[in-house]
């Protein structure tokens, strides 16, 4: 019996140390301020959070705080700590004593979250059914689940489904609804920490005898690539897409 309780007691020990990325909405209460901000990650310790605000007073390690968490399908909650760390472009916040329940939905969307992470969820948005086949079968050949979206509306209902987890969306430069690169500037800014890919209709040059650059930017803030006719020149291009999203959240208290 002593066996068995101290498995238990190193299991819930352990769980309190995984850790992953939601970049869900998140508002600190502290010394009279309520900052909003970004989840950049979460584990049953504690969360980090990117600031929205970064004119707003740092509040002092070790002040008390209270913070709400956008979680997955059960919207938000809110759970009492205080701030370990306090910088201008971020705060981490330890954990006070978690009640049960919030304490289970954390450990359900943490769990989700690194589920997601081994093998990345991407969607690719593209009118023309047969592009966007071929564009989704090679990212599941690459490891990745691939999700089809014919419209950016329906990009868009499957970005925000509960614990959809996407990690990146590779997007067309001609769509009915509006050009590509107008829907990348709204994943961006709607969802800054998915990673974005254009595909284009052919190289810069209209050939396919000049190599592909590793990268075609819509700006400066938005890294994509381009995919292409030839098969060859699309896998390099897919490769690096999956390989700069296929990164896996670590393991540690927050």
């Amino acid at each position: 019996m002593n066996d068995r309780r101290r498995a238990e007691e190193e299991r819930v020990e352990r769980r309190r140390y995984y850790r992953a990325g939601l970049e869900t909405g998140a508002v600190i209460h502290a010394a009279k301020l309520a900052l909003k901000g970004r989840i950049i990650d979460l584990s049953l310790g504690g969360v980090r959070i990117r600031r929205a605000d970064d004119a707003a007073p740092c509040p002092a390690p070790g002040t008390t705080a209270m913070v709400e968490m956008e979680i997955g399908e059960h919207g938000w909650i809110a759970a009492d700590g205080f701030v370990v760390r306090a910088a201008i472009d971020e705060i981490v916040i330890s954990f006070a004593p978690l009640a049960a329940e919030v304490e289970d939905l954390i450990e359900d969307e943490v769990l989700a979250a690194i589920e997601a992470s081994r093998r990345p969820r991407m969607i690719v948005v593209d009118q023309q059914p047969e592009r966007r086949r071929r564009v989704a079968d090679k990212l599941r050949a690459a490891g990745c689940d691939s999700y089809e979206a014919a419209t950016p509306l329906e990009a868009i209902d499957l970005m925000e489904r509960p614990r959809s987890h996407i990690r990146g969306v590779a997007v067309a430069e001609h769509l009915t609804q509006t050009g590509g690169d107008e829907f990348c500037d709204f994943v961006h800014q709607t969802n800054p920490g998915i990673k974005l890919a254009l595909i284009a209709e052919q190289l810069a040059d209209g050939t396919v005898d000049q190599p592909i650059p590793r990268a075609h930017r819509i700006s400066e803030r938005i890294p994509t690539v381009a995919v292409v006719e030839n098969d060859e020149t699309m896998d390099r291009s897919l490769k690096g897409f999956v390989d700069s999203v296929a990164t896996r959240p670590g393991r540690g208290s927050s």
